[in-house]
């Protein structure tokens, strides 16, 4: 039994060592031992079967099943559905395509692609209407200088004023970034966790990296921002391509390295900001260097970022954030690239914890001043409510005191007609004592 169990392949030796310890539980009563497996480091049924699929696929069954998706995507265009043009499509896009294991999947990303198709096609239309409107007005006001032989000052006109073109600024923000490079402290952006990203958190991390590019652009000392552990053939670096297509340029003033941020900088200087550590960042120091994880962990909570400073043997700190703001109940303590970039820019300017936290969403905090507000209109409306005298002593008194009283004041009229006990009601003498009524009033 040993020698044929051996001469199966692992997987299968695996489960029929598994299906018999499972019957030899089964027979002597016992309950196999439960083995915890975290939910949030294992990959999804389908997205499983999909890879399983794609790494068992040849080229050329790759390539017919494309084809396949192109002439259904062609297909339902040419019906009128909500799918944009073939010649729309693009390779990241059919890549993405080819990894949705299910048809409503595709119907979707169709749909999202058609809408992306059909707001550019009205920007287009816009843009066009714009500069046809521009050129209708520059005749008129050709016509009319022509005809008016005196100067006209305004804007357009002669002025004082100088006109600064957006490609004016745009140099001025990247000759201060190229300045910056030579004499700003310097901080790293850690794009090495691609593999721990699903497709759409790796284009939200794209996404955060380059508003963390444009916000420290943008400001009046920005840092010497470095993209460290870089896969250029990744997929958050080739969304990132997408937002700047200039990014590796060399005129272009960013930084991106294909190598680790231990091999640039002295090891001492590092710094790991990460959440999951215990010890607070008290003040900011410009001579050390400090790291951002570069990672969308909608998915996935593991501690990544510890796990990768205690290996690398790095300094680690978090961000003070319990110590300076009070979170509202349900909301999660993670933070944007971006905004991590705008805490750190101000923190470096200013020294304060209460300035850079500014940066954090008001939606996930509790304000302070709402709150004692709230408490304060509370108080009052107790106040008030004291302060209306309700007499209810006579209303817990004796039964018969009970039916003549009411919640403020006992009445002065006559009191209510009651039911007297032992009356019994006689038909007869009713009728008679109505009519009797009724002759003695004629």
């Amino acid at each position: 039994m040993l020698k044929n169990l051996l001469r199966l392949r692992p997987s299968t030796y695996i489960n029929a060592i598994s299906a018999r310890r499972l019957a030899l539980s089964e027979k002597t009563g016992e309950n196999p031992p439960k083995k915890h497996v975290n939910p949030f480091s294992q990959v999804t049924p389908a997205s499983a079967s999909v890879a399983e699929y794609g790494s068992s696929e040849t080229t050329e069954e790759r390539d017919k099943r494309l084809k396949v998706l192109q002439l259904e995507a062609d297909i339902a265009h040419q019906e009128g559905r909500r799918v944009p043009a073939v010649d729309f499509f693009k390779d990241h896009h059919w890549q993405y395509i080819l990894t949705l294991p299910t048809k409503s999947s595709r119907i979707k990303y169709y749909a999202y692609l058609w809408q992306i198709e059909m707001k550019r096609e009205s920007e287009k239309r816009k843009k066009e209407q714009r500069a046809l409107d521009t050129e209708r007005r520059l005749v008129e006001v050709r016509k009319e200088r022509a005809e008016n032989n005196h100067i006209i000052y305004g804007l357009a006109h002669t002025s004082m004023f100088l006109r600064i073109y957006d490609t004016t600024i745009n140099h001025w923000q990247n000759n201060r970034l190229t300045r910056a490079m030579q004499f700003a402290p310097k901080m790293v952006l850690d794009c090495s966790y691609d593999q721990h990203m699903t497709i759409r958190e790796a284009s939200y991390a794209a996404k955060q990296l380059m508003l963390s590019f444009a916000e420290n652009r943008s400001n009046d000392e920005p840092f010497d921002l470095h993209y460290c552990n870089a896969d250029l053939g990744g997929k958050c670096m080739e969304s990132l391509k997408r937002y700047i297509p200039t990014m590796l340029n060399p005129e272009f003033p960013m930084n991106v390295h294909t190598q680790c941020f231990t091999q640039l900088f002295p090891k001492e200087q590092l710094v790991y900001l990460t959440p999951h550590c215990r010890e607070d960042l008290v003040k900011y120091n410009p001579d050390d260097i400090y790291i951002v994880g570069a990672m969308v962990d909608t998915v996935n909570n593991e501690p990544l970022s510890l796990a990768k400073a205690k290996r690398l043997g790095l300094r680690m700190a978090r961000l003070p954030l319990d110590r300076y703001l009070q979170w509202g109940s349900g909301s999660g303590k993670s933070l944007t690239l971006n905004q991590m970039i705008n805490i750190m820019l101000d923190m470096k300017k200013t020294g304060d914890w209460n300035t850079a936290l500014k940066h954090v969403p008001r939606r996930k905090i509790v304000d302070l001043n709402q709150q004692t507000e709230q408490e304060r209109n509370r108080r009052a409306l107790g106040t008030r409510a004291s302060k209306l005298n309700v007499r209810i002593d006579h209303l817990l008194s004796f039964e018969q005191e009970r039916r003549q009283a009411t919640a403020f004041a006992r009445p002065n009229q006559k009191p209510i007609r009651e039911h007297k006990d032992g009356l019994e009601f006689q038909l007869d003498k009713w009728a008679t004592g109505k009519q009797k009524k009724n002759q003695n009033q004629n």
